[in-house]
This record gives C-alpha cells, sequence and structure tokens, in this order.
C-alpha cells in the first residue's frame, strides 16, 4: 500500500512539474529535462501569405452530392430533383411464387427528406408534382430536363402542411405510367418540383448517402402480395460505370445561377462553389519553428440572394492531391474529411459580415520537414450543405483592397536548443 502511495505522489509530481514547464516558456534551468534552456517567448506575425486564391463552380460534380435540393423561392431560384429507375421488375411475390405484373394496384414514391428544425418549417404549405421526364435528348441537360416539366407529364402531385414534413414523404404517382414502363420493360425517369406561396427548400436523400426516393408498386390487393421496391438506378451512358453510378439522382437548376465576383471567394451557392488557397509560407515558420496557432483569415461581405440569415457550418479542408494535379477544379475533387488535422469549422451566415477566422494550425504542422510534392501548401473551403441548399458565403480575394485580403496569423516558437541532464 506504502509504496502505491509513494508512485502517486511521484506521478502528481511529475505533472505538476510537465504542467509549470508547458504554462512558462522561460523556464531556462529549472526544467532541464523538460523545458528549454534559453528564455524564448510566444511570438506572433500576421502575413499576405496566400499566393494564389480561386473559386470553382460546379462542385461536387452531378450526381455526387449528399442531397437533392429541390427549391423554389420565385424568380430568384427554382431548383429540380431528378430521379432514374433504369430497371423495374416485372413480376412480384405472392405465397412463395412470382407473378407477373398485370396490373399495379398503387405507385408511389417514398422519399426520404432531411427533418427540417423548429426554425426552418415552411410557413405555407408545401405542394411536390412528379413528371416524367424520360427523354431521346441530352439527359443531363438543365434546359431540356426543364422542359419536360410541362402539364401533359405530370403523373403525380400530393401537398404537404408545414407540420408534416418529418423525415419520409409519400407521393402517389400515375400507375398507368408504371404498368406501361414495366409491360414495355423500359425504364422510368421522373423529376420532381416544388411549388410554394412563400420560398422553401427541402433536401432530399440521395444513393450517395444509402437514403435514396424508392418506386413503391404495389401490384395487387390480395394481402399475401408483397410490394415491389424499385431503387434508383441510371444504366446511361453505357458501359461507363463511373459516370453511369452518379446518375441515379441529381439536382438541375433551372432558375437562379449566380455568376461569380472576380474580387470575391465564394463558397457553396447554386452552383455549389468551392475555393482553393494556396500558401507561400517562409520555411522559417514551416521547418525552423513550433506552430503553437495558425488562423487564416478571411473578410466576408453579405450575401443576401437567398436564406441570409440560415447558418451553414464552412470547412476549410485539407486538399490531398499531388502537386502534379495543375488542374484546380480536378484538385478540389480529392479532400481530406471535415475536422481532419483538426481543421475545425464555422458556423456562419450568408449576411453575415467582417473578419472570420479559420483555425489551420494542425494542417500547418504537418508540412514540416516535408516537400511540397508530398504536402502541398494548399487549403479549400467548402460549405457544409454544399449542393443542398442555397446558402452562398463570400469572402474577399488577394484581388481586393489591400485591408480586406486573406491574411495568415502565425503564434510561434522559433526552433529552441533542449538542456541536457
Amino acid at each position: 500500500m506504502l509504496k502505491q502511495v509513494v508512485k502517486l505522489v511521484a506521478a502528481l509530481a511529475a505533472v505538476v512539474s510537465i504542467a509549470a514547464c508547458s504554462e512558462k516558456l522561460d523556464a531556462g534551468k529549472a526544467c532541464p529535462l523538460l523545458c528549454p534552456i534559453q528564455s524564448d517567448s510566444l511570438r506572433d506575425t500576421t502575413i499576405d501569405a496566400v499566393a494564389v486564391d480561386t473559386t470553382v463552380a460546379g462542385l461536387p460534380p452531378i450526381g455526387l452530392e449528399t442531397y437533392l435540393m429541390l427549391a423554389s423561392h420565385g424568380d430568384t431560384l427554382d431548383t429540380r430533383a431528378m430521379i432514374r429507375f433504369d430497371t423495374i421488375p416485372q413480376s412480384y411475390s405472392k405465397s412463395a411464387f412470382d407473378s407477373v405484373i398485370a396490373t399495379i394496384d398503387t405507385a408511389l414514391l417514398i422519399t426520404p427528406i432531411a427533418k427540417p428544425d423548429s426554425l426552418h418549417r415552411p410557413t405555407a404549405p408545401v405542394t411536390i408534382e412528379v413528371y416524367d421526364v424520360d427523354t431521346v435528348g441530352t439527359d443531363t441537360s438543365s434546359a431540356i430536363l426543364s422542359s419536360l416539366f410541362r402539364p401533359d407529364r405530370l403523373i403525380g402531385a400530393k401537398t404537404f402542411a408545414p407540420e408534416s414534413l418529418l423525415d419520409t414523404l409519400f407521393i402517389p404517382i400515375s400507375a398507368d405510367t408504371v404498368l406501361d414502363r414495366v409491360k414495355k420493360g423500359t425504364h422510368l425517369r421522373v423529376g420532381m418540383r416544388l411549388r410554394s406561396s412563400a420560398g422553401y427548400d427541402l433536401r432530399i436523400g440521395t444513393t450517395q448517402t444509402g437514403t435514396p426516393v424508392t418506386l413503391h408498386i404495389v401490384a395487387s390487393k390480395d394481402t399475401a402480395a408483397k410490394p415491389v421496391n424499385v431503387s434508383p438506378l441510371s444504366d446511361t451512358p453505357v458501359n461507363q460505370g463511373f459516370l453511369s453510378g452518379p446518375l441515379a439522382d441529381f439536382t438541375i437548376v433551372t432558375k437562379g445561377l449566380t455568376a461569380a465576383s472576380s474580387t470575391l471567394l465564394s463558397v457553396g451557392g447554386v452552383p455549389s462553389r468551392r475555393t482553393y488557397i494556396h500558401f507561400e509560407v517562409p520555411s522559417r515558420f514551416v521547418d525552423s519553428s513550433t506552430i503553437v496557432r495558425a488562423s487564416l483569415l478571411l473578410t466576408q461581405t453579405p450575401n443576401r440572394r437567398v436564406d441570409a440569415r440560415d447558418s451553414v457550418y464552412v470547412y476549410p479542408i485539407a486538399l490531398l492531391a499531388s502537386p502534379v494535379v495543375t488542374d484546380v477544379a480536378s484538385a478540389l475533387q480529392f479532400l481530406g474529411t471535415n475536422g481532419q488535422f483538426g481543421l475545425d469549422s464555422l458556423l456562419i451566415a450568408p449576411g453575415d459580415s467582417g473578419v472570420k477566422e479559420f483555425q489551420i494550425a494542425g494542417l500547418m504542422r504537418t508540412w514540416k520537414g516535408t516537400t511540397l510534392d508530398v504536402s502541398p501548401r494548399s487549403i479549400a473551403l467548402r460549405s457544409g450543405a454544399e449542393g443542398s441548399l442555397p446558402a452562398q458565403f463570400d469572402f474577399f480575394s488577394t484581388r481586393a483592397p489591400a485591408g480586406l485580403r486573406p491574411r495568415l496569423r502565425i503564434t510561434y516558437v522559433p526552433q529552441v536548443s533542449y538542456g541536457v541532464p
């Protein structure tokens, strides 16, 4: 028992010693084993370390959105959700036997949605219309697909009260249309449109996250008959699974495309944007110092176009692409995960303004002792709701007036030697 007490006291003494040294960098010989001998203190510097910055629109690429964005804001913004069912079974199970689908009693779209919180529920009823958007034309062209949202192609609609928007919507569609595709052995491709007297955005689950819209078919009123559930699937482009897979469901923008200003860095928006920032940091900070804190300082300018007060997280993300990838748009598709290397996010609203401080010390520490071809001095900014909400965040770029440009603030300790016992 006495030995355990002695060990505990010794351990506590060591902890106190380490804490004392960590809190005082000029401890000198008072801590010969744990602290620097020479006197050094924290130093701060702010530099215009951003060498290149640019914004790229259209990321994530079509079909790779976390959610489909179904938005209606009058003349300001209108987006539609496209879902492909390119393989539909022609039979159903009944009493352990398969039967050919000859009639369809019920057909509906089971639609998972991101449940809106109490502050973001619609203020008026929301109607979702479903259209047959099958075409022989370019089947990803927004102009061609949007032209198919016309009365003669309407195959279903349902109106939802604000309080009924929970986590799943059930939208009936034409049983005759579905039966026609089943008998012909062809595909069914549908487009969803939101209508409301008040502007609103709805986020719909996708194949990318494993919660897509499902086509639910009841072929018989007989309770022994099992419903047929069909998941989205695209068979075009033919024999190009890398391209056809994401096209099982995707979003198109029919109204509201926004241009990016040459003096601004934009994140999110419609189409969704990511920002690329490349640093030129003197080697004395990267290789010859200990980085304590590092902040990327960006000055935000208000964007009040859509949902100006709805806060969304903006993430600094490490670029994983090698400098061999010189195309910025390609590089911005090879990113780390949210929070990797200790990179923290900021919860901000599009209508905010002023200096925003993104902590990037964790990433800068990984640059120490590495070459540019291994650890490019670059970072990306992306919205936590990119492709699924229209929120756009604008920051001044290196092409803005001097006082508004991006800056890097570093708190560091110069390289020191350590005492020898």
